[in-house]
């Protein structure tokens, strides 16, 4: 007789297990844990980043601006220097050229009072000048300087009797002239200026300017209360006639 077997081998099953609804929803619970998780690392990590960069660029752009303001001080400081050196340059250049202009009209004056006699083109330099000191007292009101030395072109325009010290310019020819008033103060307070007809000032002393003047315009220099000075000089030169004048002529 065969022997039978006690017990028999179960082929093994090809079924995945079988889970119920409360192991699925655990299982659920799980991954969505995991991912959730994940998700906030993630965030995190975003945010850490985001505030590092913030952070370092607020830095930089802080570096920027300071390194920016520190250049603009030292290029404004630079530029300031600079132009007070351009102003003092040329300050001491327009000395310069205002005393080699007088200098030259004490040079080249022949230190007489005009008379008929003696006739220049009209145009020529009209220099007048007072070497002596003059002193006007503090508070007195503003005086006309006479000048006792002149050179100028013929034709009645300084009113000149031949004997009394000059103080009066008359334009005898409209047109642009080249003014210059000068003078060496002794002092600090006070000064001089240059009017026209009594009432217009023209300018102060130590300047130069052209200036338009008509026929007949009188011209006078006037020294303030509490002014000392000497070397006192005007000239007034004819740049270019209104009117044509025929060569060889006078008006």
């Amino acid at each position: 007789d065969s022997v039978k077997p006690s017990s028999a081998k179960k082929a093994p099953s090809d079924k995945p297990p079988e889970y119920n609804q409360g192991q699925v929803q655990e299982i659920n619970k799980k991954v969505d844990s995991k991912i959730q998780r994940v998700e906030e690392n993630i965030l995190q990590w975003i945010d850490e980043e985001t505030k590092t960069l913030k952070d370092t660029l607020e830095k930089d752009i802080v570096s920027i601006r300071t390194e920016v303001d520190t250049k603009n001080i030292e290029m404004n400081s630079k530029v300031q220097t600079s132009i007070a050196d351009l102003k003092e340059e040329i300050t001491e250049k327009v000395a310069i050229i205002d005393n080699k202009l007088m200098d030259n009209i004490f040079d080249t004056a022949t230190d007489y009072i005009p008379n008929d006699t003696q006739e220049q083109s009209p145009g020529s330099v009209k220099a007048m000048w007072n070497k002596n000191e003059i002193a006007v007292p503090r508070g007195d009101d503003p005086r006309i300087i006479c000048f006792n030395w002149i050179n100028c072109n013929a034709g009645g325009a300084i009113d000149d009797d031949g004997v009394s010290d000059m103080h009066t310019v008359v334009i005898p020819i409209a047109g642009p002239y080249l003014l210059s008033l000068g003078c060496q103060l002794m002092g600090h307070s006070g000064g001089i200026q240059l009017k026209r007809n009594k009432k217009e000032k023209l300018m102060d002393g130590g300047r130069s300017d052209i200036v338009d003047l008509n026929e007949d315009d009188v011209l006078e220099v006037y020294a303030e209360g509490g002014t000392k000075l000497k070397e006192v000089n005007l000239m007034v030169c004819l740049l270019r006639p209104r009117v044509f004048i025929t060569p060889g002529t006078t008006m």
